[in-house]
């Protein structure tokens, strides 16, 4: 077949070569970090190469809020149990401590279910390393403790249903869960570069609300000293107001989080932040549990990653937390979801039984079919029809 020349590989190198690419100056952006770093040098990433610089003017060399000169008798962001607390404190500053979320229980079991699960994936040589230190992802298989912290379970997290209602007042009612691993700050370890975890819709801004938003679970106290969160306050409203744009006059100093073990943390996905630097000579773990719209894809891609075992028990709302209800604009399965509202313990899309049929081996797509094809086949024959069947016999 003789294509147009228009549509040849020449033809449309040629073409492209001619004229403005629409959007390119927005789509190629890099701000606002890329004026960031030029006009503010103590800003830049340490590199990796290199022995980090523990005395120079640098983001990862700060302190509490409490003692940083920038900071002192500023009224901060303390634990708190208050929701008009918690709603003021993130408005504010883009983030908020709760006091005690977990009880000392829970709090204990979490950090000993967490441990241990690192120190086994280091010694099998599965672990996830990063210049900062030890990862451990997909907390959803690693322990009844982390399910029960996605589903905002009180048994696990004493504060779970005032959590759950926070995150339904910031990203709206059927938010699911991004991502769920635990942070290792390890002595000798490099800090992160200060980033948002809402970075990758840049250039878009969302000016008044985040997409995207974290829990910290904070399972051992955390301070300068061990590598306690970097964060600037308020930097969501900073970086929000420059966009696409860049220019940034004024950036305030970064603070090391000071919380007890037991505090949670809800912050802004458009906040700066990054792991500190651990100096002493213990390991320094918090886990984060991040949270988008409903639309959004997820880092973690748990219809593949989470075990058989959890998918069979898990109840209708971890489902949906881990995206497995589809809804019309997103997670549908050869159509099936279309119609779907996205609620937690709709049939119209739980899509568990098209991941069970694959667990199983017996996953039966629809491919090129024929009308001849009818004569010998039916719906039953696919698991697609298998799957509506079920959701019919809901209404019957």
């Amino acid at each position: 077949m003789t294509l147009p020349y228009a549509f040849t590989p020449e033809g449309v190198n040629e073409a492209r070569s001619t004229g403005e690419p629409l959007f390119h100056t927005f789509l190629k952006s890099r701000e606002p970090f890329e004026g960031l770093l030029r006009d503010h040098p103590w800003l830049k990433p340490p590199s990796t190469r290199a022995p980090l610089d523990l005395e120079g003017d640098h983001y990862w060399n700060t302190t509490t809020g409490d003692q940083h000169p920038d900071w002192v008798g500023v009224d901060l962001p303390k634990p708190t149990q208050s929701l008009a607390q918690m709603r003021s404190d993130f408005d504010v500053w883009g983030y908020t401590l709760v006091e005690e979320g977990l009880s000392p229980l829970q709090c204990k079991k979490f950090l000993s279910r967490l441990l241990a699960q690192a120190e086994a994936e280091a010694a099998i040589g599965i672990d996830l390393k990063t210049p900062s230190g030890q990862y451990v992802p997909c907390l959803i298989n690693k322990g009844d403790c982390f399910r029960g912290a996605i589903e905002h379970d009180p048994e696990h997290v004493q504060a779970g249903p005032l959590i759950e209602a926070f995150l339904d007042e910031l990203l709206g009612h059927g938010w699911i869960c991004h991502s769920f691993l635990a942070n290792g700050a390890d002595p000798g370890g490099y800090p992160q570069g200060l980033h948002l975890d809402q970075g990758p819709l840049l250039p878009w801004v969302t000016e008044v609300a985040p997409a995207l938003v974290n829990t910290m679970f904070i399972p051992q106290a955390v301070d300068d000293e061990n590598g306690g969160t970097l964060i600037i306050p308020g930097s969501h409203k900073l970086i929000m107001r420059a966009g696409s744009a860049g220019s940034i006059d004024s950036v305030p100093r970064p603070i090391n989080l000071k919380a007890p073990a037991g505090t949670l943390m809800v912050f802004d996905g458009r906040v700066m932040h990054g792991t500190g630097v651990n100096r002493t000579d213990q390991r320094r773990f918090v886990a984060t549990m991040s949270n988008v719209k409903s639309w959004m894809r997820q880092q973690e891609n748990w219809v593949v990653s989470t075990r058989p075992e959890v998918i069979q028990a898990a109840s209708a709302k971890l489902l949906h937390r881990m995206g497995m209800q589809s809804l019309t604009w997103g997670a549908t399965v050869e159509g099936f979801g279309l119609a779907a509202r996205g609620w937690a313990g709709d049939r119209l899309g739980n899509i568990q039984k098209f991941r069970e049929a694959q667990d199983r081996g017996d996953y039966r797509r629809v491919g090129i079919l024929n009308p001849a094809d009818a004569a010998h086949l039916s719906a039953s024959d696919f698991t697609l029809g298998e799957v509506n069947a079920w959701v019919q016999s809901a209404n019957a």
